[in-house]
């Protein structure tokens, strides 16, 4: 049958509840004294999901497509850090960090060229201050 919202948001839930208890015991058994920060991968999922993990204590979210993030970043909480995981072009480096002012971090900075974009569009945008 269809699973209605309460039962999405139950499952997501327990899913990341179950995520959270194997990063514990791994970083327990490794000795760590601090867990890893978890970010949740949410590409080709609806704002309802990431709402929903959001809701159950999620903050990081990665995306690897701007057209996405654009696209779900402000139908979401303020709050929610995200992080871009894919291969950024440059052209759309200046998007992404004008459209998306809870850019948390890129992941993946290959160029020099990408960086100096990256910093520009962050000064164009107000946060070239370390952010």
């Amino acid at each position: 049958g269809r699973r209605g919202p309460g039962r999405m948001m139950a499952e997501i839930a327990a899913a990341l509840a179950a995520v959270r208890g194997r990063v514990a015991a791994a970083s327990a058994a490794a000795g760590r004294a601090t867990e890893p920060r978890l970010v949740a991968v949410s590409k080709i999922k609806p704002v309802e999901a990431i709402k929903a993990a959001y809701d159950a204590g999620q903050l990081y979210f990665g995306e690897n497509y701007v057209q996405e993030i654009t696209e779900k970043a402000p139908a979401l909480p303020s709050e929610l850090r995200w992080h871009f995981i894919g291969k950024l072009q440059s052209n759309k480096a200046k998007k992404l960090v004008a459209s998306v002012p809870n850019l948390a971090c890129v992941e993946t900075v290959d160029s020099t060229k990408l960086a100096d974009m990256l910093d520009k569009a962050c000064v164009a945008a107000g946060r070239g201050d370390g952010e």
